[in-house]
């Protein structure tokens, strides 16, 4: 049941469809999950029982259909072991997001060029925010990989130095979040322009991809990983 003082991050973790509900009226699940439904409301002038009823019509309507479209079960993702997740976040995301952000560097540059008479105050702005998330998710990767998880493996009990490590890695995904959310802000969500060419198409489709996936990765951290260990 769904309460106005019901997290977002557990009704994400009730149902993970949730996460396309909540990307569609840009509701942060990731950095800010912890908020309550009432919490969001207000935060988005919006009335509370409005946003409750909007929210539990989505879960009904997800109930009746039995298929999971997220490549991911967050339900069987909560019950694997801190090594598992760890594991699975650096295959699964680390990997793809690595991918992604080389690829999409190369056609925003050219994008950039192409389309700089029309769309350059823009396409600058995204670039330039492009980068900043590009450097920031590629040095917090390494952090993760080469030493705040080896600590939260090697270290069962949660330690000072462990919790403080995590609680840098917590800020790095406020810092990542607060770009994506800029990027969707200027864009109009990847919206492509009339005169946008097929590479435009892509690069905004690819970005697209890109942060939903940065989405669920830091959903996984912040609110199952990260409090896992914890506890």
């Amino acid at each position: 049941m769904i309460t106005k003082n019901t997290k977002i991050e557990d009704i994400v973790k009730m149902d993970d469809r949730m996460m396309d509900f909540f990307n569609e009226n840009k509701i942060d699940y990731c950095c800010n999950g912890y908020m309550t439904v009432a919490e969001v409301a207000k935060s988005k002038n919006k009335d509370e029982d409005t946003l409750k009823n909007s929210i539990e019509k989505q879960l009904d309507i997800l109930r009746q259909d039995k298929k999971t479209d997220s490549k991911i079960s967050i339900d069987d993702f909560k019950k694997l072991s801190v090594e598992e997740i760890i594991e699975s976040i650096t295959n699964e995301h680390h990997e793809t997001e690595r991918a992604m952000l080389f690829e999409i560097d190369k056609i925003l540059n050219k994008i950039l060029k192409v389309h700089f008479k029309n769309h350059g105050e823009e396409l600058l702005k995204l670039h330039k925010m492009f980068g900043e998330l590009k450097t920031e998710l590629e040095e917090h990767f390494v952090k993760e990989e080469m030493i705040t998880f080896p600590l939260m493996i090697e270290n069962k009990n949660p330690s000072p130095e462990v919790i403080k490590k995590i609680e840098e890695l917590e800020s790095d995904h406020e810092k990542a979040g607060d770009i994506i959310k800029k990027m969707i802000s200027l864009t109009d969500s990847f919206t492509v322009p009339q005169d946008g060419c097929k590479t435009y198409e892509k690069t905004f489709k690819e970005l697209d991809t890109l942060t939903k996936d940065i989405f669920v990765h830091i959903f996984k951290e912040n609110s199952i990983l990260f409090l896992k260990f914890k506890k």
